[in-house]
């Protein structure tokens, strides 16, 4: 395998993930990870290994992006099968130091809409009040590399009463009135509307008063006096709060699930689910899109209707995705599907593919049996892809010696 050869069609390619400086990301994690001088410069959030225009990953050793390969040579690249003539995916290294904003992405009909729409209406892509950057839909399924927190689709109703009148605010009751109609999903609705549209000094003090609330229900749990799967949701909220006072993701995050995953485990988002990722680091995959519509615990721009049009309501009672036998997540979208590798294991590799490596390290060599087999393996670091087109000629295999991430299409 060799990025200097002139005729990429057929052949595996190196390529380098785009790093993506957002203020919620780690000085260290992506850094350590990929052997590089840590603490770096500015906070690194992201690292994209696809053909997003807004930050394809270059090949290695030259100056072509991953995307100038796929658009010169599509059906060599992406297979005659295909369904279109961009990669269907975006796998990432992401590590969070704080909390991200509160965001639901759209479904593939509401992308292609709104970005019609702003695009009719002269809105510049690099806008602060640009919902839509492209048409595509994001579902996405993020698997921990570390210990990772996030809140994640809305929890059962009952059980979110349950923790509301645990914290004695008498406004925060008031606002809550709304929960009582036998439709759970109209009653957060009509709860998220009231307090993303709150006049700003009374969502200030709304956010002042719950927040020592939090805190007191969190020491209750400590101390054995109120249930356990409290104690995350108030601490975070808790938490949320000095970062960001008087924003009403604080509230909005006594409603979410709190998710506490172990290294391996997986976490799936579809369209309209509002999540938020609090802090680790892990690989991400989802469709080929930068689309978000946020809801708090940031400055940006919120769009208000957009979201409620966009946010699915429908409580989810467990986010977590299950992983089987062979390291398959299950994910029910055709955009993308994913494996990891543990280690000591050997893969195929069949391209369209991203090889990842997210730790220890991997060997990428010609399996038994082809014209390559008597081929050195090409040894990966970790931080390192390979692109591996649908056309290359060989039998690929990948030996896991950390933790290593195939992904293809669905």
């Amino acid at each position: 395998m060799t990025s200097q050869t002139p005729d990429t069609g057929a052949h595996p390619l190196l390529i380098d993930g785009a790093v993506r400086h957002y203020a919620w990301g780690s000085r260290t994690a992506l850094a350590e990870l990929t052997g590089r001088p840590l603490p770096t410069e500015h906070p690194e959030a992201e690292m994209w290994f696809g053909a997003h225009p807004a930050a394809p990953s270059v090949v290695s050793g030259g100056s072509r992006t991953l995307l100038d390969v796929i658009s010169g040579d599509p059906e060599g690249q992406l297979g005659a099968d295909r369904s279109g003539d961009r990669l269907p995916f975006l796998i990432k290294l992401l590590a969070a130091d704080q909390a991200l904003s509160l965001q639901a992405h759209p479904t593939k009909q509401q992308a292609e809409e709104g970005f019609a729409r702003e695009n009719a209406e002269g809105v510049p892509l690099g806008a602060s009040q640009r919902n839509y950057k492209d048409d595509n839909h994001k579902p996405e399924l993020l698997v921990a590399l570390t210990r990772f927190e996030a809140l994640a689709g809305f929890r059962p109703l009952d059980r979110t009463r349950e923790l509301l009148g645990a914290l004695a605010v008498p406004d925060l009751a008031h606002t809550t009135a709304v929960l009582g109609s036998g439709d759970d999903a109209e009653d957060l609705r009509a709860l998220v509307t009231t307090w993303l549209t709150l006049p700003a000094a009374t969502k200030r003090q709304l956010v002042a008063v719950t927040a020592p609330e939090c805190r007191r229900l969190t020491a209750l749990v400590d101390a054995g006096e109120a249930p356990g799967w409290m104690r995350g949701p108030a601490r975070v909220a808790g938490k949320l709060a000095e970062q960001y006072p008087g924003d009403s993701g604080v509230l909005i995050s006594l409603l979410l699930n709190h998710v506490v995953l172990e290294p391996g485990q997986a976490l799936f988002l579809a369209a309209g689910k509002l999540h938020a990722y609090l802090g680790g680091t892990g690989v991400e995959i989802m469709a080929n899109s930068d689309n978000v519509l946020r809801g708090g615990l940031t400055t940006k721009h919120i769009d208000v209707p957009e979201l409620m049009r966009v946010m699915d309501f429908a409580p989810v009672i467990d986010p977590v995705c299950p992983r089987d036998a062979d390291g398959r997540f299950d994910v029910p979208v055709p955009d993308f599907a994913l494996r990891e590798v543990d280690n000591g294991q050997v893969a195929p590799v069949a391209g369209p593919a991203v090889v990842l490596v997210g730790a220890g390290g991997a060997e990428l060599s010609g399996a038994e049996g082809s014209d390559s087999s008597g081929s050195a393996p090409t040894r990966l670091r970790p931080g390192q892809a390979v692109w591996v087109p649908a056309t290359t000629g060989r039998d690929l295999q990948v030996t896991s010696l950390g933790r290593v991430f195939i992904a293809t299409a669905g």
